[in-house]
């Protein structure tokens, strides 16, 4: 990566909509980039209102969605929980995984899949990403989740590691469908002139790998790879790539550099020990994110939410390349007064 000494703290956050909602009581405005000056601002593929299409196609295969079912992004399918069993965990939904009635590839070959290759679903990135740097801010594609998450929110977690320990075909069909997927994405968000993309798929569990690093290496690694890869052939000047994983993925750090990952997020703290991570890495890989949305953020005082922005700027001061935020939204529980003591001190602090 290159070394360059920051100007400032660079500062992302992620919100959920409640917490916009209070942003917008506070000050007066939902657009929480230009409220809390935040330095990235993200572009994504328009993808396809294709929901009737999907529901058509579950029918066919032989699976019939709950009525209350939401179907979205290439047929994610999921439903909102009863109140009572979420609080205010608004984002969490119940995965619906209709692909799990699958027998053959040809089967999936049937369904509804976008096309890719259209030029409508990139059309408006450049324009988007121009505003974005004329603001002088980073424009950021999303691009997570890349390949395993959505393979296995359609076939079912279970019936996803049985296919790929089983070698019938399925499990690899729409791992394979998601990549190229994913690098079709890639090549359009260069052309836009984007400054970073948005990797990732959640492998790691707050104990360790959520399989094997060996599983891992086989049918994760090398597809993520010719993802990377597709971005360092398409870009027209360097693109930094990042790649988002909750979770304690340590082991697997060395591989994610070693293919050309360059940012790691979003380290968190809760099972990712900051200084360790940091410390064994920093020359490696870059860090974005670091303050924990378990724990500092809604259940922290300000105080501590200003004592962990203090340690990722003291590793910035030490050469390691840090982007501030959170470890993942913010839930409606994380207090106002934190928000602001996040903010304050990132944009406050002297490098």
């Amino acid at each position: 990566m290159l070394r360059q000494s920051p100007q400032w703290l660079p500062l992302d956050i992620w919100w959920t909509g409640p917490v916009i909602d209070l942003v917008e009581q506070k000050l007066g405005t939902r657009n929480v980039v230009e409220a809390f000056h935040l330095d990235v601002e993200s572009v994504s593929v328009a993808y396809p209102d294709d929901a009737a299409q999907w529901r058509a196609a579950y029918e066919r295969i032989g699976f019939v969605l709950p009525a209350d079912a939401e179907i979205g992004t290439l047929g994610i399918t999921n439903r909102v929980p009863a109140k009572e069993t979420m609080g205010a965990a608004v984002h969490l939904r119940e995965m619906i995984h209709p692909l799990s009635v699958i027998t053959s590839v040809d089967q999936l070959r049937t369904l509804p899949w976008a096309d890719m290759t259209d030029p409508a679903r990139y059309a408006h990135l450049a324009g988007e990403v121009q505003r974005i740097h004329a603001a002088g801010r980073v424009a950021a594609s999303w691009m997570a989740c890349t390949l395993f998450e959505w393979a296995w929110y359609l076939r079912g977690m279970d019936h996803l590691f049985g296919d790929l320990i089983e070698g019938n075909d399925i499990g690899a069909w729409l791992l394979d469908w998601f990549t190229e997927r994913s690098i079709r994405g890639a090549q359009a968000y260069c052309a836009a002139d984007v400054d970073v993309i948005l990797l990732g798929d959640d492998v790691g569990t707050q104990r360790g790998m959520m399989m094997s690093v060996e599983f891992w290496r086989e049918h994760l690694k090398p597809r993520l790879k010719r993802v990377v890869h597709a971005i360092r052939a398409a870009e027209k000047r360097r693109v930094w790539v990042f790649y988002h994983s909750d979770g304690d993925i340590r082991a697997i750090i060395g591989d994610l550099v070693e293919i050309g990952v360059d940012i790691l997020n979003p380290l968190q703290p809760e099972c990712m020990p900051v200084d360790e991570v940091i410390g064994a890495h920093k020359h490696h890989i870059g860090f974005w994110g670091g303050i924990g949305t378990q724990t500092t953020m809604p259940f922290g005082t300000t105080d501590d939410v200003r004592a962990a922005v203090r340690q990722l700027a003291d590793w910035a001061r030490r050469d390691a390349a840090v982007v501030v935020a959170p470890t993942h939204v913010l839930e409606p529980d994380v207090p106002w007064e934190n928000i602001q003591a996040l903010v304050k001190e990132t944009m406050e602090t002297r490098l």
